[in-house]
């Protein structure tokens, strides 16, 4: 007990309340008021980690998330290059390239819409500059 014997009135931080203390520091009116207030404040420091911890789960997500679009971009960005800087190509890069099918390249070939250049009997190449490709009527 304080010897000047002055108290304050305060208003009890947990259940609002007034009352009289005797420090300037006392935040609560009782003992038990200030136990529950403890426990309110461990629970919320608790939920404080765990929404930590998902905040985290969620920014690596979105981490690898941006990680596979740079990659996918990357590998789009470099199939281009090989692409631009060839003079003849594949079949199969012409249709990974423009999106068709395989069949529909043969229906091109067959109506002269791509101009071919025979290697063997079964194997050929396209000219990258075909017809449909200047007047940009492929997709």
């Amino acid at each position: 007990m304080l010897l000047t014997g002055k108290t304050y009135n305060k208003i009890c931080l947990f259940c609002r309340k007034e009352f009289e203390a005797q420090k300037r520091t006392t935040k609560y009116c009782s003992h038990q008021c200030n136990s529950r207030a403890y426990k309110v404040r461990k629970r919320d420091e608790k939920d404080v980690e765990v929404n930590f911890e998902e905040f985290v789960k969620r920014e690596l997500q979105y981490q690898r998330e941006l990680m596979s679009q740079i990659q996918v971009t990357l590998s789009e960005l470099i199939e281009s290059q090989k692409f631009s800087s060839k003079d003849f190509i594949t079949p199969t890069e012409y249709c990974n390239h423009y999106g068709i099918s395989r069949k529909t390249l043969s229906r091109y070939i067959k109506d002269n819409k791509v101009i071919v250049h025979k290697l063997s009997n079964r194997k050929f190449l396209i000219k990258k500059t075909s017809y449909y490709d200047s007047k940009n009527v492929l997709p």
